[in-house]
């Protein structure tokens, strides 16, 4: 299993996205998580913006092994044109990370947001219907689709039996699963909950809590037990499923939440890196 570095990190820190590709280079990263939000946004960017995004990556060296899709909280609304809007918002990004010769995506926020005034199933429907053809429109391009769970209630999955639950109502053999370590640990899904998802699971995320919030904060100054989980994820055949889809097996360092402040994210890697060392050593770049 490779090490990764997500670089939503250095978006919440307000270094644009060429630092963090550079800082991921140096670092010594082959394979990153590339947040499409902010400055990494692709559908703010001119056609040439993208080029030139895409030249810094691979100049050092690197492989966006997931694109993280930020802005998918209105994947569930009500309002039509909300989630046309999403799903456009879903697709660009995903031509980018397959012009970056990456294939994995990840909508995120849950794969939306429960809102007043909607039944619960009415945006488990919109959600799952919504997937589904973005899965559709990716299938023959290879694109991966990622699901994870978040760690709140008005998320639309918000727990490993939602998870595998939205993977066999959208019904497409390219939807997958994403383990965020930190989000399981928080809704007291211990490593035992993963068997659900055995065969599905393909990407992991190392985030940290505080037990009772989802901190992202640096990896080790928390209270998750990411040992466990790992040894359960190698034991379940992560890196056989990642073979036999033609993906590296990763485990990306997240860290920075939204809103948050940042003082120094290379620091933040560096420090990270020193406890991974320590605690996961056979996890490398």
């Amino acid at each position: 299993m490779y090490l990764a570095l997500n670089t939503f990190l250095y978006e919440v820190a307000q270094n644009p996205i060429d630092r963090a590709l550079q800082s991921a280079g140096k670092f010594g990263f082959h394979n990153i998580e590339y947040a499409a939000y902010h400055s990494g946004d692709p559908t703010l960017m001119s056609p040439e913006r993208r080029r030139e995004v895409a030249r810094v990556c691979e100049d050092n060296g690197l492989y966006s092994a997931q694109m993280l899709l930020l802005n998918t909280q209105d994947l569930a609304s009500p309002d039509p044109e909300k989630r046309r809007a999403t799903l456009d918002y879903m697709k660009a990004c995903t031509d980018f990370q397959l012009e970056m010769g990456g294939r994995q995506v990840l909508p995120c926020r849950g794969c939306g947001v429960h809102e007043l005034g909607m039944m619960p199933e009415q945006a488990w429907l919109n959600t799952v219907s919504a997937l589904r053809e973005f899965a559709e429109w990716g299938l023959a391009s290879g694109v991966l689709i990622d699901l994870e769970i978040e760690p709140h209630v008005y998320f639309v999955l918000n727990s490993t039996a939602k998870m595998a639950k939205a993977i066999e109502d959208i019904g497409m053999p390219n939807v997958v699963a994403n383990v965020d370590i930190g989000h399981f640990s928080i809704l007291r899904e211990g490593p035992e909950t993963l068997e659900k998802l055995k065969s599905r699971i393909v990407q992991v995320h190392l985030s940290e809590t505080d037990t009772f919030v989802h901190t992202n904060s640096i990896i080790g100054t928390g209270a998750v037990d990411f040992r466990a989980y790992v040894d359960e994820l190698l034991a379940l055949g992560i890196e056989e499923n990642c073979e036999r889809l033609d993906q590296p097996c990763v485990a990306g360092i997240e860290m920075g939440a939204r809103g948050g402040t940042v003082d120094d994210a290379d620091r933040w890697v560096r420090e990270s890196l020193d406890y991974l060392k320590e605690t996961l050593p056979e996890l490398h770049m």
